[in-house]
């Protein structure tokens, strides 16, 4: 067996393509039927997503090598947590800092969870 094969298989890099194909698509049209800025700030939305499905990978792997019973539902609890406040952190600095128009961000955001439910 190489090494390759003992990685477990969570599906993020599945999700992870599709999300950006989404996120792509929503920035091109934000792009060439509003302004440059607008996609910027779809981009943004749309990596605050993949930020999340990145984070979420790392924990279910920190899980799958837990060999104490019930310490992975801690891990799971955590990285829940930690994903909501990077998720606020991220929209304030976009839209705080950044100044970032709010609605492409959010339409981007909400419209690349469907990269969750790709079947293949």
């Amino acid at each position: 067996m190489d090494s390759d094969s003992k990685l477990l298989n969570t599906g993020a890099t599945k999700i992870l393509a599709t999300q950006a194909m989404i996120i792509s698509v929503i920035a091109m049209y934000f792009y060439f039927y509003h302004n440059q800025q607008e996609a910027q700030s779809a981009l943004f939305g749309g990596f605050i997503v993949m930020f999340n499905v990145w984070m979420m990978d790392r924990r279910i792997r920190l899980a799958s090598r837990v060999d104490k019973p019930g310490k992975e539902v801690r891990i799971f609890y955590f990285a829940a947590i930690q994903r909501f406040i990077f998720t606020l952190s991220f929209f304030m600095i976009g839209m705080g800092l950044l100044n970032l128009p709010p609605i492409p961000m959010l339409i981007s955001f909400a419209i690349a969870h469907l990269g969750y439910v790709r079947r293949f």
